[in-house]
């Protein structure tokens, strides 16, 4: 059997709704190949849109080899516990002579290529047998790529919900703490809103190749939740769904409301209860946030069986509008007049929410 083989499962969520979480459930799965979060495609954007290098270069061994053990080993983007995966020298030597392997044996399209050269020295780099695995979990941080995953490798989706209230809470708040302005910036928030609508819209017409997790029902009954995503992947439930590993070490998780990002231990037993959950983003958004949020996404809220904390009638749908327009237009720098910035970022937000996902056609989202 060659790795190309192994059927293709996309991992990908909202911001902040739980993938890393998810990951990790799936991460020592005797049936999986899953790497650390890398984003595949998302990679391939940092090279072409980051590093000025067309992909078509990379259509050569020794240079797809060279440029991609570079970015794994020494980009910082890389190093944290979740997408870590080359921790000496010697298995960058090892992954870049893999990759140069397994270009010389095969000969495929450029980014089933690049995707199965990288799968195959991951393999390579940590002695795993890829021919005892039965499926490929490729994390890919946002949604709107499902159609490149679909066209490439006719892989399915294993997207993660939750109330987008929480996810934005959470999104915010780290925002927040890591810009220097201790504020989000526009494009931050039309960044989060673009994951989550395609997320929403990759449901809406992927149905049949579509798996669908919540957190709040996973933090309610794992065990469960885990049989039957088991079922639907066609392997076997293990315990090991039920513990958080990435390389197969143990991972504390992470929490916007905690830490910066990674946490160094593990959070409070009732920090996932829903009044808990409720209150922390309560105290992250502002009445006005919360009713652009359910207008927004008032039938996701309605479909999920969250509860409205307004009445979404006519006038509170226009205020709510109003409100998803003109908030969280923070913008740190004016490159140009200051009111074509902002009407640039109208534009954009209107963009998100109309065009949704091919809204990255006219705008740099990441």
């Amino acid at each position: 059997m060659k790795i190309n083989d192994l059927p293709i499962y996309m991992l990908s969520s909202f911001g902040h709704a739980g993938i890393d979480w998810t990951h990790s459930l799936l991460d020592s799965h005797k049936d999986i190949l899953i790497m650390p979060a890398f984003s595949f495609f998302r990679t391939l954007h940092k090279i072409e849109k980051i590093n000025k290098i067309k992909l078509k270069k990379l259509d050569k061994a020794t240079f797809a080899s060279k440029i991609l053990s570079d970015m794994f080993f020494y980009d910082e983007s890389y190093k944290v516990k979740r997408r870590k995966f080359l921790f000496n020298l010697s298995q960058k030597e090892i992954f870049e002579k893999s990759i140069i392997n397994f270009y010389k044996e095969n000969n495929l399209a450029l980014i089933p290529q690049i995707f199965f050269a990288i799968h195959y020295a991951f393999c390579e780099t940590h002695n795993i047998d890829f021919t005892k695995k039965k499926c490929i979990v490729s994390h890919e941080h946002v949604s709107w790529h499902f159609k490149k995953y679909k066209d490439n490798f006719n892989a399915k989706s294993l997207l993660i919900f939750r109330d987008p209230r929480a996810v934005l809470g959470g999104g915010i708040l780290r925002m927040k703490n890591s810009n220097a302005s201790k504020t989000m910036n526009s494009l931050q928030m039309d960044t989060m809103l673009l994951t989550m609508l395609s997320a929403i819209n990759a449901f809406k017409h992927h149905k049949k190749a579509t798996y669908i997790l919540t957190n709040e029902t996973m933090h309610v009954d794992l065990r469960k939740e885990m049989k039957k995503l088991s079922t639907w992947m066609q392997i076997d439930f293990q315990e090991t769904m039920l513990l958080q590993t990435f390389m197969n070490k143990e991972w504390k998780g992470e929490s916007s409301y905690l830490a910066k990002d990674e946490l160094d231990t593990a959070p409070p037993n009732n920090y996932y209860d829903p009044f808990e959950v409720e209150k922390r983003w309560k105290s992250v958004l502002t009445d006005r946030e919360v009713l652009s949020i359910e207008v927004i996404f008032k039938k996701f809220i309605q479909d999920f069986g969250y509860d409205f904390k307004n009445k979404i009638n006519f006038k509170n749908k226009f205020k709510g509008l109003i409100y998803f327009f003109k908030d969280n237009q923070f913008q740190e720098k004016y490159f140009f007049s200051k009111y074509l910035v902002l009407i640039r970022n109208l534009i954009r937000r209107l963009s998100v929410l109309i065009l949704k996902e091919n809204s990255i056609k006219y705008f740099d989202f990441k």
